[in-house]
């Protein structure tokens, strides 16, 4: 294949979840994302460029392009998907004067925000579904998803310590439920066991976070970015599901997923619910710790 466009911005671990397109695509591949989510894509692939969405309409403007795989439900990434000279577009683009989605991508996007169905429809579908988001982008441009791993930026210098537990308490804004309450309780319970454990930090670089979590051999968190990174460097994790779904994240053989009973109620929930935060209990996750 040619030039491949694939227009994917945030959030973080969308980015990385999104990689494994780079392990089945074949030709010169254009990633548009984030300026702060362009270091964590890899520099060792030579037949890939990455550009912001402000440098693309200006760089692109002049290549021919085979397929654009269009991602982000947003006016600017549409447009750009719209203006590219692709002979074919899959995903998020302009139809008749506002935000839509291809034929081909309507198995992912009719569960999204822009749902051709309604709101309530695409909950509906998007709690049903029991799809990876890998085997979704993977359909959208009519290949089979077959366990291709992430391909992020990755420090060859960094020494994986045996005996490092990382966890990751922090959680985006977006859906405050994927906080868990046992975080500093289990920080606590390791620590009295002599283990070694690493809390993570947000790092002005994000290189830096994901040598963090290099360093680890095992990792806890939520559904967040430090999840993604875990996998993307093979590493073993136990992973808290209050609020989002577990059945859209492979795990590669390599997770452990601890669901909410009340997943159900609180099923991406945009608030703060502390009877969801509540629901795991500290004995499932502390014992579901291999290491």
């Amino acid at each position: 294949m040619g030039n491949i466009a694939i227009i994917k911005t945030g959030a973080a671990g969308d980015v990385v979840r999104t990689t494994s397109l780079l392990r089945a695509l074949k030709g010169n591949i254009f990633w548009i994302t984030a300026e702060k989510n362009k270091l964590l894509l890899p520099v060792d692939n030579k037949n890939l460029c990455v550009l912001s969405v402000k440098d693309a309409f200006t760089e692109l403007k002049d290549i021919n392009f085979e397929l654009a795989i269009s991602l982000e439900e947003d006016a600017d990434c549409a447009t750009l998907a719209s203006a590219i000279n692709a002979k074919e577009v899959a995903g998020v683009c302009f139809t008749n004067g506002k935000i839509s989605y291809t034929d081909s991508s309507s198995h992912w996007f009719d569960m999204s925000r822009i749902s051709k169905l309604g709101l309530a429809k695409a909950n509906q579908l998007k709690a049903e579904n029991t799809d990876s988001y890998q085997s979704h982008i993977f359909r959208m441009i009519g290949k089979k998803f077959n366990g291709e791993p992430y391909q992020i930026f990755a420090d060859s210098s960094i020494e994986t310590n045996k005996e490092l537990v990382g966890i990751a308490t922090r959680t985006g804004t977006q859906w405050p439920d994927k906080q868990w309450w046992g975080y500093d309780e289990l920080i606590r319970k390791l620590k009295s066991e002599g283990r070694d454990v690493k809390v993570f930090n947000q790092q002005t670089d994000v290189r830096d976070y994901l040598r963090d979590i290099a360093r680890c051999s095992y990792i806890v968190s939520g559904d967040t970015l430090a999840m993604h990174i875990a996998l993307a460097y093979q590493k073993k994790c136990t992973t808290v599901f209050n609020c989002t779904s577990p059945g859209e994240i492979y795990d590669y053989g390599l997770m452990k997923k601890i669901v909410s009973p009340l997943l159900h109620r609180f099923f991406y929930s945009a608030t703060y619910d502390r009877e969801a935060v509540e629901s795991i209990s500290f004995d499932e996750v502390y014992n579901s710790i291999s290491i």
